[in-house]
């Protein structure tokens, strides 16, 4: 949810078919980063699937968050 968000937030994602996206990148980083610190705080929690899933999500969205901001 959080990930989708941060999509939405970055332009990735329309809330409607023939509208421009919002781009809103102060909430995209405030979401990949809550992503981060959900990630710190699960560290050695999570099965390998599950950590590798939230690994590259947020590497996926850092480099979107990049190409957006640029």
């Amino acid at each position: 949810m959080l990930a989708t968000q941060a999509m939405f937030a970055m332009g990735f994602i329309r809330a409607e078919k023939d509208k421009e996206p919002t781009v809103d990148l102060n909430m995209a980083k405030f979401n990949i980063d809550l992503l981060g610190v959900l990630e710190e705080k699960t560290k050695g929690n999570l099965s390998d699937d599950e950590q590798k899933m939230l690994t590259d999500t947020l590497g996926q969205l850092r480099m979107g968050y990049i190409k957006a901001a640029g």
